[in-house]
């Protein structure tokens, strides 16, 4: 009996620490994204060159090259470009979705301001 409630004690907290791990790693991803995504507006100003970032079926790319997402993130399809000015250029709606299945479907979106550099950062 002893062993049993303290095994099923135990696999709980296992589970709670498991769940806050994941949780904790979608959102340190979230923050380095968004560094991600700032880094490339500076280099775009700094280099006078273009810079790209964009996710297709969950693979996430910058300037084409594959960046690794841990599975705690979703990623809805976006392309978007950094103009030398730091502009935004995109000619599709310029909004980016991530997706936090591990704490409760939380959905960040990124509304960027076409012609500018802005964006408008929301939780759901």
């Amino acid at each position: 009996m002893t062993l049993t409630l303290t095994c099923f004690v135990v696999l709980m907290f296992s589970a709670t620490l498991q769940n806050t791990v994941h949780m904790i790693r979608g959102e340190l991803f979230v923050l380095q994204f968004e560094m991600i995504l700032k880094n490339q507006q500076a280099q775009a100003v700094t280099n006078a060159e273009p810079r790209s970032l964009s996710s297709f079926k969950g693979v996430v790319k910058v300037n084409g090259v594959r960046q690794p997402v841990p599975k705690e993130t979703k990623f809805s399809d976006f392309e978007v470009t950094f103009k030398e000015n730091g502009n935004i250029q995109s000619i599709k709606d310029a909004k980016i979705v991530i997706l936090l299945p591990y704490e409760g479907g939380k959905q960040i979106t990124y509304q960027l301001q076409l012609g500018s550099g802005q964006y408008k950062k929301t939780t759901s």
